[in-house]
Parts: C-alpha cells; sequence; structure tokens
C-alpha cells in the first residue's frame, strides 16, 4: 500500500479499498488546467463552494495521483475510473483531501516537482521589510 509522505508535499486518497498518493506538481497542475480549462483558483474556487463536476474530480485526482505514482499502474490510472471510484467512496470525502492538495499548490512553499520546501526563518532584517 502507497503512503503519502507529508514531508514531499503528498496527501493520501483513500478509494476502493486503495490507497494512492496526490502530489500537486507543477506539470500535474498544468494538465489539470488544460483538462479541465479552468484555473488552479478557480478550481479551488469551485471545490469550496461545492461546485466541481464529477468529471473535473476524476481528472483532477487522476493527475495528482500520476504525479504521486509510486507503482507502474499509478501512473496509469484511467480519469474516468478514478471519477467512479470518488462517486463510490463518497464525493464530499474525496473532495476535502483534493481541495487540500491543490490549496497547497496554490499557496506555495512547493518545488515545480510537487515537493515541499522548508520553511523561511525570519531574520531581524526581514521585520521592517514590506
Amino acid at each position: 500500500m502507497a503512503a503519502a509522505n507529508k514531508i514531499r508535499g503528498e496527501h493520501s486518497l483513500k478509494l476502493g479499498g486503495r490507497t494512492f498518493v496526490l502530489r500537486p506538481s507543477h506539470a500535474a497542475i498544468v494538465a489539470i488546467e488544460d483538462e479541465t480549462d479552468l484555473g488552479l483558483l478557480e478550481i479551488i474556487s469551485a471545490a469550496a463552494r461545492g461546485g466541481l463536476r464529477q468529471r473535473h474530480m476524476g481528472i483532477i485526482a487522476a493527475e495528482l495521483i500520476r504525479a504521486g505514482a509510486k507503482s507502474e499502474s499509478d501512473k496509469h490510472v484511467d480519469a474516468e475510473r478514478i471519477g467512479e471510484m470518488i462517486y463510490e467512496a463518497g464525493t464530499g470525502k474525496a473532495l476535502a483531501t483534493i481541495q487540500l492538495c491543490l490549496v497547497d499548490a496554490a499557496t506555495g512553499g512547493r518545488t515545480a516537482s510537487g515537493e515541499a520546501k522548508a520553511a523561511a526563518v525570519a531574520t531581524d532584517g526581514d521585520a521592517g521589510a514590506a
């Protein structure tokens, strides 16, 4: 069973008796935007108000799974099947994890590969900067 590594910026999504690893890489986000024809912030906004379509949830989760793939089968997950699994598991349950992963991508602190960056340490000189 795959395990998400929070230090590497990964999240876990349980679907169909399996745990998938989601990773908010730049390539995954660009693919999601291309496939949904929505920008990242539009997707996050739609998720927050419960307005994401089932098809979009499948696309988003599949791209994030592919980015976090630890097995050959996860590198080739089918977006439609992932969407079905989200529906079967309960859309609300999956949405919370997907939304958190997308928010992580939008708020910075990630490398292009989706890995979490070390937190910046404030110095005395930072206090006066605006």
